[in-house]
């Protein structure tokens, strides 16, 4: 693989490891968020249930009417308001209000709007519960916000069953101000992140660069160059910047370059020993059938050269370092 598309890998790695990571950071700090709110209103659902139960018990024993009780219990959740945050009391054997801080909504059919599923808030709260191992259910909705009551708000709804009475007391909490906060941290993740990716990208990219000036070229050439040459190609070609003197592919090219003229010099001296013993041999010949003094001069001066012709190969083969 080619160095540009390493980099290019650890690039995309990073971008990956990085959504990741910060997905699941993202994931995790609204889950808790969500889980807190959970719990506060099972704390309050645990309240109106002790309240009820107490008050509950006046009536059998005696010290309340039924009518008092259920007026005191209402009264005593009643006042647990705050703001935007307030108790319900439904029917658990119709959709009616058995207390709403909206007094207009009390005693009437009020099935609390559609859910996206078809099914009526009421049911799904009466569907809850039905599978719910500890009496507590939690269901999400939108719901208007008594300063807003034309806009429609996400809220986490919990809600319990009282069957003595047949209540099915709720109260929950809105839940924009965690989306609100889930996407100012996402904004400031793309933006931090952004800036991460950008320097580990720039770092990256430095590094490819003076790692590719250091070799004069990619990694994957320089490598299949080298081996061609190891292998006695020396005709390959190296492409090498005008300017480069000091990089891999450029020592490689001198190499190169210095093996094509040392190899071109032993075989051309290769060539002329070898023609000069062919012409010893024939001197030898005729001396040794002539006799003659000038046959010995010529047979001398033949030796000569050879000599010379063999210091030459002798020393340009001694530039070759084993």
């Amino acid at each position: 693989m080619r160095l540009k598309n390493r980099v290019m890998v650890i690039i995309t790695a990073s971008l990956a490891s990085l959504t990741i990571m910060g997905a699941f950071g993202l994931y995790t700090v609204r889950q808790s968020v969500m889980d807190e709110r959970r719990e506060q209103i099972a704390q309050l659902l645990d309240f109106a249930d002790s309240q009820l139960r107490y008050f509950h018990a006046l009536e059998i024993n005696g010290a309340m009417t039924r009518e008092v009780a259920q007026l005191r219990a209402i009264e005593a959740i009643s006042a647990q308001r705050q703001e935007s945050n307030y108790f319900f009391i439904r029917s658990l054997s119709d959709d009616l209000f058995i207390y709403h801080p909206i007094p207009s909504r009390v005693g009437t059919p009020d099935d609390g709007g559609k859910m996206p599923d078809g099914r009526s808030t009421a049911q799904a709260y009466r569907d809850a519960l039905a599978v719910s191992k500890d009496n507590k259910a939690f269901v999400r909705i939108h719901a208007p916000k008594p300063d807003a009551p034309n806009k429609q708000f996400p809220k986490l709804n919990g809600v319990m069953e009282f069957e003595p009475w047949g209540w099915m007391p709720g109260t929950g909490f809105y839940i924009d101000d965690i989306e609100a906060r889930f996407w100012r941290q996402a904004a400031t993740f793309l933006i931090v992140g952004g800036v991460l990716l950008a320097l580990v990208a720039i770092l990256v990219l430095r590094t490819r660069a003076v790692i590719l000036r250091q070799l004069g070229g990619e990694p994957y050439d320089a490598a299949k160059s080298m081996k061609k040459i190891a292998n006695g190609d020396l005709a390959i070609e190296i492409d090498v910047a005008d300017d480069d003197n000091d990089s891999l592919m450029a020592s490689l090219k001198v190499m190169q370059m210095k093996l094509i003229n040392m190899t071109s010099t032993i075989r051309e001296n290769a060539s002329v020993l070898s023609a000069q013993v062919t012409t010893f041999e024939e001197t030898a010949r005729n001396y040794a059938e002539a006799k003659s003094e000038d046959e010995l001069e010529k047979l001398l001066q033949s030796v000569k050269k050879l000599g010379k012709t063999a210091a030459i190969l002798e020393k340009s083969i001694s530039r070759f370092k084993f």
